[in-house]
């Protein structure tokens, strides 16, 4: 009974301190009092409601400062005697409701609650109305509900950080066995971009958890294998709940403007990795974080109750990166949902988790950075590693679906050619599930059961590839000058091949404006508008048979025509062709392309032939653009651009364009082109 009036009298000095801090406000306040068997209490009910005025906690000292936790000892007494009332110092409350942690446990953000489901908040705010949410008041609210066990069971999160800074709570959390075991590691897995569906094109980030791994040489592998205990372990997916057979363009428009609701979904890592690695073909990067105990149970906790949140989708802001991102905000200060501008590519989370690293000097936040090859990326890397009989054999057993060439190899031989054609048949049954498919993979799996055992296949090793995150920021600004003219510009999502850490072989830009300033006639133009920019690039002397061989691209936007130069002509242009790669480090590709416009004749046809080599810093591309209009001369472009790079987010580029054509409209001339053009060009990403 002593401990416990020098206790109060300790909290009752600490009031009437705060309270001096401001001595020209009138109200004072009271310790509030819990009683654990259903209630808060106070000498005032005003001491307890939501609307108290809290001008005053702006001068009060950090809440870690200011809230000092109980010897063991004490901890120890009060859950001895539970059933005692409990006081609480009411500014300690509010500066508990004010601490940046509750209120990302909350969604709170902004001055707004960001879930939009009716029952994820005690306090029941109006769904899709949450300005007059109050955290106070849920502070108060979860307080008082700490003795209903499917309350805590349901808010594990909360009741662990409030045991943490308020233990005398005594919340046990033993009793939930619905919960997720709390000390799994946790990842962020950045997912690589997929032109073949745009939706996809900007990437993908999932959440992982996993068993921690008691072998420390896999904890640092570059290029992990996923074996069966991780492929079951736990993943959560942030997506929109999209009706079933939703139209394109539909998705669109409500992705665009919010008109679907979206949340966490959980479920075992090997349907993401079905989705990602084996159908879409999609490399991803395991990023684990490296984190403190509580932290850990923290951030667990908390991906179980946002599993029962709903939230506004907008598609290029508010997406999987934001909200994937978000959980790092809770256990660090990296600000990952701070972007300016109204868009938000996945890439985005790495960049400011990448930053965050080389900014501070604390530990890292990073254990491990692990490649996650995609199973073609596994199957293309294995095979030419294997000895050209081999591979020959391999190819025609593909092309034939015939095994009688296998018996023509050794025993050894045979059965690594075999270990390779049934990993290649579930790649295909992967993209096409098919009865045939399913039969002659049965027929491999009986040759290989009269086989030996080995794991000659196993031991080929996949080379590490650098994460896309080490490249620059996905938003580009750029100034170019040249002797005739000025430019700026500005796209909202570039995937440059020249750039460092990006895909050669693939090019993808979104909503490019140029403005161009004309020295002799003194005006600005919008010089070039593009929607959408995508190119592939295959490889033609990919040894293994049955892969893609066909390169394409597409373009769509509005732009000064060539022919009669009528300036926000709009056009859509698509291109198939085909293309090579010689190393990591170079490659050349051809085009025919067909053009779509509202200018006379409304279609053009062309080639295009290009060259990049890239190298560290440095890159280069030569191209060239031939196009052809009825009743018209051909016009031509030759441009060769060279590429340094400043630092992560900038470079500067030597651009050289060459021209022989005379552009006329219906016999007039409008421009001679026989120029040599060079101009200077600085990017800035962002």
């Amino acid at each position: 009974m002593q401990k416990l009036f020098l206790w109060v009298a300790c909290f009752a000095a600490t009031t009437a301190g705060a309270a001096a801090l401001d001595e020209s406000n009138t109200y004072t306040p009271k310790p509030v009092m819990m009683d654990k068997e259903d209630k808060i209490a106070s000498n005032t009910d005003t001491a307890i409601e939501a609307h108290l005025a809290i001008s005053e906690l702006d001068s009060l000292p950090n809440v870690e400062q200011s809230i000092q936790p109980l010897a063991e000892e004490q901890v120890q007494e009060q859950k001895s005697s539970a059933n005692k009332n409990i006081v609480i110092d009411s500014l300690t409350l509010k500066s508990l409701a004010k601490h940046p942690q509750w209120q990302h446990l909350l969604f709170y953000k902004n001055g707004k609650a960001e879930v939009i489901s009716p029952d994820f908040y005690l306090t029941n705010p109006k769904p899709r109305s949450k300005r007059n949410f109050d955290p106070y008041a849920e502070l108060l609210a979860t307080i008082k509900q700490s003795n209903d066990e499917s309350v805590v069971c349901k808010y594990p999160a909360r009741y662990l950080w409030l045991t943490h800074h308020l233990p005398e709570l005594n919340v046990d959390l033993k009793n939930c066995s619905q919960l997720p075991d709390p000390n799994q590691e946790i990842s962020l897995i950045l997912v690589s971009n997929y032109l073949k569906n745009p939706a996809s094109s900007f990437g993908h980030v999932l959440v992982k958890t996993n068993i921690p791994i008691d072998d420390a040489d896999s904890m640092v592998q570059d290029v992990r294998e996923l074996s069966s205990e991780d492929l079951l372990n736990s993943s959560y997916n942030f997506g929109a709940r999209i009706p079933a057979n939703e139209n394109g363009a539909m998705y669109a428009i409500k992705g665009l403007f919010g008109l679907y609701d979206a949340g966490f979904s959980e479920t075992e890592f090997f349907k993401q990795d079905a989705v990602y690695s084996k159908n879409e073909q999609r490399d991803m990067w395991e990023y684990v974080l490296n984190l403190d105990t509580f932290d850990t149970q923290l951030l667990n906790y908390h991906l179980y109750e946002a599993k029962s949140a709903r939230f506004d989708y907008y598609f290029i802001k508010q997406n999987c990166g934001y909200r994937s991102g978000e959980i790092l905000e809770l256990i660090s200060d990296v600000k990952t949902t701070e972007r300016i501008g109204p868009w938000y590519a996945p890439d985005y989370v790495f960049d400011q988790l990448l930053e965050h690293e080389s900014e501070t000097e604390s530990e890292s936040l990073v254990s491990s950075v692990r490649y996650l090859p995609s199973e073609q990326t596994q199957l293309r890397e294995k095979f030419v590693q294997l000895s050209k009989p081999i591979q020959d054999i391999i190819n025609a057993v593909i092309r034939t679906e015939d095994t009688a060439p296998l018996a023509t190899l050794d025993e050894e031989s045979r059965a690594l050619a075999l270990d390779f054609l049934i990993l290649h048949r579930t790649y295909k049954i992967s993209q096409d599930n098919t009865p045939k498919q399913q039969a002659f993979k049965n027929v491999l799996l009986s040759q290989r059961f009269t086989l030996p055992a080995s794991n000659g296949l196993a031991q080929l090793p996949v080379p590490n590839k650098a994460s896309p995150a080490l490249s620059n920021k996905t938003t580009q600004t750029r100034i170019v000058l040249s002797d005739e003219m000025a430019e700026v510009g500005l796209s909202l999502f570039v995937k440059d091949p020249l750039n460092a850490y990006t895909d050669i072989d693939k090019r993808f830009e979104a909503v490019k404006a140029s403005l161009g300033y004309n020295f002799d006639e003194r005006q600005w133009t919008l010089t070039d508008f593009v929607f959408l920019d995508m190119q592939q690039i295959e490889d033609l002397r990919q040894p293994l048979s049955g892969e893609p061989k066909l390169s394409w691209q597409l373009k769509t936007g509005a732009r000064t025509d060539w022919f009669t130069g009528n300036h926000h002509s709009p056009y859509a242009q698509a291109g198939i062709g085909a293309g090579a790669k010689f190393g990591q480090h170079l490659l050349g590709y051809g085009m025919v392309n067909a053009t779509v416009h509202d200018q006379d004749k409304h279609a053009d046809i062309g080639i295009e032939l290009g060259l990049r080599a890239k190298r560290d810093s440095r890159s280069a591309e030569l191209s060239y653009i031939a196009s052809k209009r009825e009743g018209r001369n051909a016009i031509d472009l030759t441009k060769f651009t060279v590429r340094q790079q400043l630092s992560k987010n900038n470079d500067a580029r030597l651009i050289v364009t060459y021209s022989d054509t005379v552009t006329a409209d219906n016999d007039v001339i409008l421009d001679d082109s026989d120029t040599l053009n060079a101009a200077i060009a600085w990017h800035h990403y962002w």
